[in-house]
């Protein structure tokens, strides 16, 4: 399986969608098909290669490294469980109970989204990055408004314009890189590749470079949903459908962090010094600092999830800011084990609007009284995104606390630990009250099979994860690891 072969799945899965007049049984079909396709031919091209050579396609353009091949195997993964609990959720069973033509525009921009995505992490163009970086921005705008309500619409349009304005200051970024190596090696000697820039390292301006990682902190940063440029992510993520919500706090967010990890790498690596680090400790901090409150005073659960999304990214950067060993290895297991477990919290916020059509917190209490399996679910999932053991952000949050701690950060250790406490408190709050106690009126709907089979995949997931890393998914990661600490040239 080459990169572009991987690429054109989704792409001609949603022209197949969009220019055929299918039936709505056909194109459902059509459509779990593609998302199935895209997965496995993720997953063959990362198992398949080296996790320490790189691959190049398209003149050099095209770029697959460890690093990449992580949010590869997430953006498949993540796509493939969307894929299945969509096909539930809004085709045949679901609450939207979306006419055709809707059907056929989420499809078409499901697809074109999983392609977008995947264009990003597999780019090794900085322009070209950017490029599918907005073009995230306006396939996702779509998915979010797909049932054209007034909320909807208000929360694409918000979600649109602030990432639009915050991808503009990542391409002044993008155009500073570039005139710094084409003022050293010649305009056309110059290129955008990373891998070049990489290589040209000792030839750019460390102080242009300084001022390039500001730019694309905060304009990919914004994507990324690192507070104080989050304020699009509460509300994007409560208004679209729940396969939607797990794909933007899944895995969009993990591409930002891709994107933001590259410049990371390249910023470190020109100046020689920690500036890039500090920047990304200090936003990482913040971002918890910022989502603890929400968290606590939210009336609507997926709100609460999404608040919960900015203080997990936040953490990866502090991982990846600390650096080392620890640090780089616990960030990038973060983000893995962060995209199931919310994306899983995100497939149970849609059973719970599935059955009982509301989004309010106090209006849902008793479901492990009334359908025992999803309170189960959704409670242990609810511990586990709150970092609880055996589950697997517990591991990846003690490796991040282990590298801040070998780092003699310990007042940054301190705050994350206090911080981290009252965001379990206040998840263990909601939880408690949703999960447990008297349980009054009946369910609007019988469950979907395919949905349940969903949740299943997910918590035994989050679970093994917590105890035991594949050894071909470690030795990708440990690879990345190194990638992203500079020991790989």
């Amino acid at each position: 399986m080459s990169l572009i072969g991987l690429l054109s799945i989704p792409f001609f899965t949603a022209c197949i969608i969009l220019f055929i007049p299918w039936s709505r049984k056909v194109m459902r079909s059509i459509f779990i098909a593609g998302g199935s396709l895209s997965a496995i031919a993720g997953w063959l091209l990362v198992f398949q290669a080296n996790p320490k050579s790189r691959v190049f396609e398209l003149g050099a353009n095209l770029m697959m490294d460890s690093v990449s091949a992580i949010f590869v195997l997430l953006i498949v993964s993540v796509g493939f469980l969307s894929n299945i609990y969509a096909s539930g959720y809004l085709f045949k069973e679901g609450p939207l109970e979306l006419p055709t033509g809707k059907l056929r525009r989420y499809s078409f921009f499901f697809h074109i989204f999983l392609f977008t995505m995947l264009l990003t992490v597999l780019s090794n163009n900085l322009g070209l990055m950017w490029i599918a970086i907005e073009a995230t921005t306006l396939a996702s705008t779509f998915l979010v408004n797909v049932d054209d309500k007034k909320s909807s619409i208000e929360a694409a349009w918000k979600y649109l314009i602030l990432c639009t304005v915050g991808i503009a200051l990542a391409l002044f970024g993008v155009i500073l890189v570039y005139y710094s190596i084409a003022s050293n090696v010649g305009g056309e000697g110059a290129s955008l590749n990373w891998t070049f820039l990489m290589e040209k390292a000792k030839l750019l301006d460390p102080q242009i470079i300084k001022l390039t990682f500001i730019f694309i902190l905060v304009g990919y940063g914004t994507k990324t949903g690192l507070a104080p440029f989050h304020s699009w992510l509460p509300d994007a993520h409560s208004q679209a459908p729940s396969p939607v919500s797990a794909m933007l706090s899944g895995v969009l967010l993990s591409c930002a962090s891709f994107s933001l990890l590259r410049f990371h790498i390249l910023t470190t690596a020109v100046t020689g010094s920690s500036f890039s680090n500090g920047l990304l400790i200090f936003f990482g901090v913040f971002s918890v600092a910022v989502a603890t409150p929400f968290i606590w005073e939210q009336a609507d659960y997926k709100r609460v999830l999404a608040y919960s999304s900015v203080e997990h990214l936040g953490l990866a950067a502090v991982g990846f800011g600390i650096g080392g060993s620890w640090g780089n290895y616990g960030a990038l297991l973060h983000i893995i084990n962060h995209a199931f477990t919310k994306s899983l919290l995100f497939f149970c916020a849609g059973h719970l609007l599935y059955q009982y059509q509301t989004k309010e917190i106090k209006k849902i209490q008793g479901i492990f009284r009334k359908d025992a399996f999803l309170g189960s679910i959704f409670f242990f999932a609810l511990l586990a995104i709150a970092g609880m053991p055996p589950f697997s952000i517990f591991l990846s949050e003690f490796f991040i606390l282990t590298a801040g701690f070998l780092a003699k950060k310990f007042f940054i250790c301190a705050m994350l630990l206090f911080f981290l406490v009252l965001i379990f408190a206040g998840l263990l709050r909601h939880g408690s009250h949703m999960t447990f106690g008297s349980y009054s009126g009946s369910p609007v709907r019988e469950r979907s099979i395919l949905m349940d089979s969903v949740l299943g995949i997910g918590i035994f997931l989050i679970f093994i994860m917590g105890f035991y890393i594949p050894g071909p998914l470690h030795e990708l990661i440990q690879q990345a690891s190194y990638v992203v600490g500079g020991s790989v040239p």
